[in-house]
């Protein structure tokens, strides 16, 4: 069975969206908020650099024609503030390549979600369709396209001529800042330890810091007078304690007997008077 709205991939279903449309100028990572929600999805941007000098040409040119449309008073009010837009639009995009030494680029952004069921995928992308509106995104679900959309996510540099005039949308160098996909949404070992809440998305944080992958396990704790730095740093003993991690503190102030006593651990004393 065919259906234009979905590909069905070892038990897993596909559906993708075209970004046709945004805001020329962003001050926030546009693509921050989708990679937040932690929904399955992939996303694929790609870059082409355009010609500077060619493109100044062509705007030339351009702005040419519709200037002589703008004076044309035979249009009705619809048409004049297409034109006007699209006038204003590419003097803009001229002064900034020819003052500002600005670069333009073709940009193209698909993203593909995918869930375990009919329902769940469509859930999905209404979420991530009321989103990237709110972020002044203008999508485009890809029926009909899926599979295209679909290989244009693999990781293969693959942009599908089929959908590419639907996602191409010009851009200066300045604006491609927005599209920083890098962003990491949560931080999470699986074998590691509840350390406490991402304060940008409130994901929760978990890490083993005896984890091979960092350098050492080395840990500073912060924070001024009654902030809770003691109860923190004796909370993460006993959750070590539950994963069987053997601890040695030094406690010179003594604030740990309790504790080490309660956990049936063994306390050591030093100095010129101990029997240690």
């Amino acid at each position: 069975m065919q259906n234009p709205k979905f590909i069905e991939i070892d038990n897993l279903f596909y559906s993708g969206l075209i970004v046709v449309n945004y805001y020329r100028e962003q001050t926030d990572i546009l693509l921050k908020t989708l990679i937040e929600t932690n929904i399955n999805m992939n996303i694929s941007i790609f870059y082409e650099k355009q010609d500077s000098y060619k493109t100044i040409k062509d705007l030339t040119y351009h702005i040419g024609n519709v200037g002589v449309e703008l004076k044309d008073k035979n249009q009705n009010r619809e048409d004049i503030d297409i034109a006007a837009f699209t006038y204003n639009d590419a003097k803009y995009i001229r002064k900034e390549i020819q003052v500002n030494n600005e670069d333009i680029y073709f940009l193209y952004i698909y993203i593909n979600i995918y869930a375990e069921d009919i329902n769940k995928l469509e859930y999905y992308l209404n979420k991530v369709e009321g989103i990237t509106q709110s972020k002044g995104m203008q999508t485009r679900r890809a029926n009909f396209r899926q599979e295209e959309l679909f290989l244009s996510c693999l990781p293969i540099m693959e942009n599908n001529e089929d959908i590419k005039d639907s996602a191409k949308r010009n851009i200066l160098s300045s604006g491609l800042l927005a599209t920083y996909p890098f962003i990491s949404s949560t931080i999470f070992d699986e074998d590691g330890i509840f350390i406490g809440t991402n304060i940008y998305n409130n994901s929760l944080v978990f890490i083993d810091r005896y984890n091979k992958k960092y350098k050492n396990a080395n840990m500073c704790i912060f924070g001024t007078s009654g902030a809770g730095k003691s109860f923190y740093t004796k909370l993460l003993i006993l959750r070590y304690k539950l994963l069987g991690v053997k601890q040695y503190i030094i406690d010179p102030e003594r604030e740990y007997n309790n504790l080490c006593e309660k956990l049936k651990g063994v306390q050591i004393k030093i100095g010129p008077n101990s029997e240690t």
